[in-house]
């Protein structure tokens, strides 16, 4: 199931301290329906829908999809409107990084919110200028973030997928997207490299149809 991060910059999330910013509170849009973004990209109204009803584990919040670090806050409220996913959370009190990031969001020197989900591939399709999102099958995490527009704000999995022209980008892409450790993936590159080698001698595809379909199942980090 692909995973994806779309970022969006602040004057679009309408993010407003409640009280000042004195207890960390806040409030605005992770993402918005509708707005073509910097990957060419649009989210669907509705999306977030059936995600935000049958989620049961709670949406973290990070700063800059740091997912190894401690959270820097929490998210007290998630729901959908005409607008966008409209978001409520709470910043750390205590935590250092926590009020670093209040100072940094009040004064403006971070720019961006960012939602990282999956997306399955029925509930996608292409435009002109890139993918229409219909449909969020997880939402994992909600980034407060230094960018509008980052690096991190790409279909990592079908994009990065484009680019495989050779061993090692295979093995990256194992590692990045698919969430496999360096051995597990070497390991795994073996697998289908002696499966490609027997179905060529034996004229049996079952084993490298079997392999194809287990990467279709992987989970994405």
């Amino acid at each position: 199931m692909p995973s994806v991060c779309k970022t969006l910059a602040f004057d679009q999330a309408a993010i407003k301290f409640a009280n000042g910013g004195a207890q960390g509170v806040f409030e605005g849009y992770a993402s918005v329906f509708g707005v073509v973004d910097s990957d060419g990209d649009v989210i669907e109204a509705g999306a977030f829908a059936d995600a935000l009803k049958s989620q049961s584990r709670a949406v973290a919040m990070f700063f800059n999809h740091q997912r190894n670090e401690i959270p820097v806050g929490k998210w007290l409220d998630l729901s959908e409107d005409s607008h966008g996913l409209h978001v409520r959370g709470e910043l750390t009190p205590g935590n250092p990084q926590s009020e670093a990031l209040k100072a940094a969001m009040m004064h403006g020197t971070v720019g961006g919110m960012s939602v990282g989900c999956s997306i399955a591939k029925g509930d996608m399709s292409t435009i002109a200028t890139g993918f229409s999102f219909r449909k969020v099958s997880r939402l994992t995490e909600i980034s407060v973030c230094t960018f509008p527009a980052n690096e991190a704000a790409t279909v990592s999995t079908l994009k990065s997928m484009e680019t495989i022209e050779s061993i090692r980008d295979a093995e990256s892409w194992l590692r990045e997207s698919a969430g496999l450790s360096k051995s597990e993936a070497q390991a795994l590159i073996a697998r289908i490299k002696s499966a490609v080698r027997s179905e060529s001698e034996s004229g049996d595809p079952t084993e490298i149809a079997a392999l194809l379909e287990r990467l279709k199942t992987f989970p994405q980090i």
